[in-house]
């Protein structure tokens, strides 16, 4: 399995890449919500203050994303007016089966994919989560590190239902890192980008000890911190 993560600005190491050389992108870029985010609740990624939200990415980084990828999964689609322009069969709705008034019911996915539309049932709200027929129920802690953090499993199951083993993905606005979590735990080759050096640090090791949990054959894992 081959893993790079870049430290830096997206965008130039996006200019850097051949086009269509990975078979998808999936990321959660900022929405600009600024400090609408909700912070609900005791949860690790609420202790800071953050600015990397005030605004959404210009159209050059979705330009980048379209030109060095196959095929591509942007939550928040609804954020982004470029992607208004190109009509899609393939939006996936994640129902967050809400057990608070103060966060969104769901959240919307933009995808290139020719596909019928889908929806995944998972619960992450705070100290309740887990799928439809499992949820866990309360009194767990959240554990999120990032105020849009999403969960590993939901991702897995998208990676799984939507990309092949071996695929390469590539995730621009790394954040946490969870979607490199999810790529080691099914078999896909990663590349992350974040530009924060607070969020690269954790998405490093949250990916490194997710190498430590699996049985798979590594071939490669760099870092490039220039």
């Amino acid at each position: 399995m081959n893993i790079q993560l870049h430290l830096g600005d997206c965008l130039e190491v996006m200019r850097s890449m051949p086009d269509k050389s990975v078979d998808a992108v999936i990321t959660d870029p900022p929405y600009g919500l600024g400090g609408n985010v909700v912070h609900y609740g005791n949860c690790p990624a609420y202790e800071n203050k953050y600015t990397w939200d005030n605004a959404i990415p210009t159209d050059e980084y979705f330009y980048e994303i379209f030109r060095a990828s196959k095929n591509q999964l942007i939550f928040g689609g609804n954020y982004f007016p470029i992607l208004w322009k190109k009509p899609s069969r393939g939006f996936i709705f994640w129902d967050k089966i809400q057990c608070s008034k103060n966060h969104a019911d769901g959240e919307l996915i933009w995808t290139s994919f020719d596909k019928n539309a889908k929806q995944y049932r998972y619960c992450f709200s705070g100290n309740r989560y887990g799928w439809e027929d499992s949820i866990l129920g309360v009194g767990k802690p959240s554990n999120r590190v990032h105020p849009t953090q999403k969960p590993v499993d939901l991702l897995a199951k998208i990676l799984m239902d939507y990309t092949h083993e071996g695929d390469t993905i590539l995730d621009p606005f790394m954040g946490s890192g969870t979607t490199g979590v999810a790529c080691v735990q099914t078999g896909r080759n990663f590349i992350g980008i974040e530009i924060d050096p607070t969020y690269f640090a954790i998405a490093e090791k949250r990916i490194n000890d997710a190498r430590q949990h699996v049985r798979l054959p590594f071939e490669e894992f760099s870092n490039d911190r220039a």
